[in-house]
């Protein structure tokens, strides 16, 4: 169905079809009122809504994310009793979460208002202390800007930060500092002590000004510790004797602690570590917190990671001999590898229900059994059998039976471009790696699957220049042999980083392209029979930060293709599909003449050839357009006739098969020619295709 619209604005025309705008050389006003009328009142049969809904329950099921550098800090922002959190990062802007449990038993929900006037690059942390004694706490961040006060004009009940004149602009503290702030002296002001990027001192400064009316000076600045680089320290009264001591974590592994031995007037640091020596040993940048999270009178720990992870141990013993006991209930269960999760579903113990392996920032492949159910997963890593399959780094797997033994085997990227080929043996995976002679230009993303159905595996790649490269496989379901189809999936450019995920999205018994990109985007093209239209409507509305990874199967039973996504900090999103499963594409009218590639090719026996007729304008009703298919062999003979009539607009497709009548066509190069002649011109288009018997 095509619908026309025709609008006179001042002396020119406007031509509206489904296809979109033929003209616009106006820019009166009421044509363009016009205009976005119309499109409210025809688009929507056209358009089709957008199908995903985010839920991460699978991947995180307390809701609070894994942001990389995480730190966590912890106040009683809305004074109802209970801490609520505040958590910082190398991502964004810190984020707020009130507690909606209870003094002992927490809850998280995330409130993004509370610091929309805070800018990122001013804040990658923030902590809340009442600076100019006017009852309400108060926010100070560390960002690459330095330090900054966002005083609260609001009240304690419903704070308001608002950016204050900068207190600490005169201080030599560099790029991310991380602020903690106490009364260290006793004279009833707060002071400062901050931790060092790229240096890992601790500095300490005396508040010189008043109690409501704080001011600090480089020259009073106090250079207490070194724990290596990026020190990020916690001023707490651990063993509540009435004094301030000091937690710091840094970028190496464990925790610093620094008890005060002096008194609340004249601190006195006596390095008391070993009470955390059991705590953040295989987690790096650990910055910590400790509060008492259980409301039974003992001070807890919680600490962010470089990874973005966040751990909590309650403290099972006294405030003076604390022990740790890890408890996961409130931070815990979220999937976090570390970085650069790059997803792939497959149900690899065959119990009916989806399994994932991902490749991870550091080379090696994580495997996540599930252990839920086929329509409600839960995953649990397993990984201890890939043990020898690792990598440089940002790897990318592909799983699928290669020699017809029914072990699954692997093939491994990297972000040298090159691919590794892994059987599986009865023992499992051996520390023997077999490079391919398969080479891309770094960033390498496979992937297997039958796209040709010929009961064989071919290979798909996402490549470091945002293209993605077809390899059918032209050997036997027993012995893999991979040629490149050059140009298969035509001019696709995704935009860098290419992971492609192939998915019959539209129910059509093709397979579509999914792809995601460095950007964060996910582009979506429908297979129109080997030729890639995009459809912007699909995925638009589906981002991450950095580094989409998409991975497309059935999570939820009800017959439609859902969405997993990786991304650049190693976590993962869950969008459900809510279209109904019998939803069909709109067909789309070519706007211009086309010859697509063959394919397969090259062939044996039979490839088909695919063409698009446009609607040509010529003053009056569209007629049928002359059209012929030629097929010449490389002296320029013709070899077959395929179409020579009189077509209608629309994309049309065709067979060859090597045999012409009785005569047996030999192995070499052909080409194809399409014509056609129109009122006002011609087209011709010839493309190259190889016989391979």
């Amino acid at each position: 169905m095509e619908i026309k619209i025709f609008i006179k604005c001042l002396t020119t025309n406007l031509i509206f079809n489904n296809h979109g705008i033929k003209q616009v050389k106006t820019k009166n006003n009421l044509c363009l009122t016009i205009l976005t009328v119309l499109l409210f009142l025809f688009l929507p049969q056209f358009i089709q809504a957008q199908p995903w809904e985010e839920d991460n329950h699978i991947f995180n099921p307390t809701g609070i994310p894994s942001l990389s550098f995480s730190q966590p800090r912890f106040y009683d922002l809305d004074n109802d009793g209970d801490l609520d959190m505040i958590l910082g990062s190398t991502v964004q802007a810190p984020l707020y979460f009130k507690n909606t449990g209870s003094k002992t038993t927490p809850k998280f929900v995330m409130d993004k208002s509370l610091f929309a006037n805070v800018n990122s690059l001013n804040a990658e942390m923030g902590v809340c202390v009442d600076i100019d004694a006017d009852g309400d706490l108060d926010f100070v961040t560390g960002g690459y800007t330095g330090l900054h006060l966002y005083e609260n004009i609001g009240s304690n009940m419903q704070p308001e930060f608002m950016e204050s004149t900068n207190i600490f602009a005169q201080l030599s503290v560099g790029e991310n500092p991380i602020p903690t702030l106490a009364d260290m002296d006793g004279d009833g002001d707060i002071d400062l002590a901050v931790g060092l990027s790229e240096d890992g001192g601790v500095k300490y400064y005396t508040n010189s000004g008043l109690k409501d009316s704080p001011e600090f000076l480089e020259s009073n600045g106090v250079r207490w510790f070194d724990v290596g680089l990026y020190a990020y320290p916690y001023f707490v009264d651990l063993d509540k004797d009435g004094d301030t001591d000091l937690l710091v974590g840094r970028d190496g592994f464990g925790i610093k602690y620094y008890e005060n031995i002096g008194d609340s007037l004249t601190y006195n640091w006596s390095d008391k570590s070993s009470l955390f020596q059991t705590v953040g040993t295989t987690t790096y940048w650990n910055s910590g917190a400790l509060v008492d999270l259980s409301g039974d009178g003992k001070t807890d720990l919680v600490f962010g990671s470089a990874s973005g992870q966040i751990f909590y141990y309650t403290n099972t013993g006294t405030n003076v001999a604390p022990t740790w006991k890890e408890n996961t209930t409130v931070f815990g269960g979220t999937i976090d590898i570390g970085g650069a999760s790059s997803p792939l579903l497959y149900d690899y113990d065959a119990d009916g229900g989806l399994d994932m392996f991902t490749g991870t920032q550091l080379g090696n492949i994580k495997y996540f059994e599930n252990v839920g159910t086929a329509n409600n997963p839960a995953w649990k890593e397993n990984s201890a059998f890939l043990t020898n399959v690792k990598h440089s780094i940002y790897s990318a797997a592909a799983v699928g039976d290669l020699n017809n033994d029914g072990k699954q085997d692997l093939i491994v990227g990297d972000f040298t471009g090159k691919l590794y080929l892994h059987m599986q043996t009865a023992s499992g995976f051996p520390a023997v790696t077999t490079a391919m002679n398969i080479v891309v230009d770094g960033f390498a993303v496979p992937r297997l699957i039958d796209f040709d159905k010929d009961n064989d595996l071919d290979l798909i790649i996402g490549r470091d220049n945002g293209t993605i490269s077809f390899y059918e496989n032209i050997g036997t379901a027993e012995s893999a042999d991979w040629l490149e189809l050059q140009n298969f999936f035509g001019s696709i450019d995704v935009g860098g980083d290419a992971v492609p995920s192939l998915v019959d999205y539209d129910k059509d018994g093709d397979y579509d392209l999914i792809a995601g990109n460095i950007s964060g985007e996910v582009k979506f093209f429908y297979n129109n029979t080997f030729d890639w239209i995009e459809d912007t409507s699909v995925t638009s509305t589906i981002i991450v930060d950095q580094n989409a990874a998409p991975a497309c199967a059935d999570l939820d039973g009800d017959g439609d293709f859902d969405l997993v996504l990786g991304n650049y900090e190693g976590t993962f999103s869950y969008y459900k599909n809510q279209n109904p499963t019998d939803i069909k594409r709109e067909s789309i009218a070519p706007t211009d003449f086309s010859l697509s590639q063959n394919y397969p090719n090259p062939f044996n026996p039979v490839t088909v050839i695919k063409y698009s007729i446009p609607v040509v304008e010529t003053g009056h009703a569209p007629s049928l357009q002359m059209v012929s298919l030629i097929v010449y062999d490389v002296l320029g003979n013709e070899v077959a006739t395929l179409v020579n009539e009189n077509q209608s607009e629309g994309t049309h497709q065709v067979e060859f098969q090597s045999a012409v009548g009785s005569k047996q066509l030999a192995s070499g190069v052909y080409f194809y020619q399409l014509r056609s002649s129109f009122e006002g011109g011609n087209f011709v288009q010839t493309k190259k295709f190889i016989l391979m018997k």
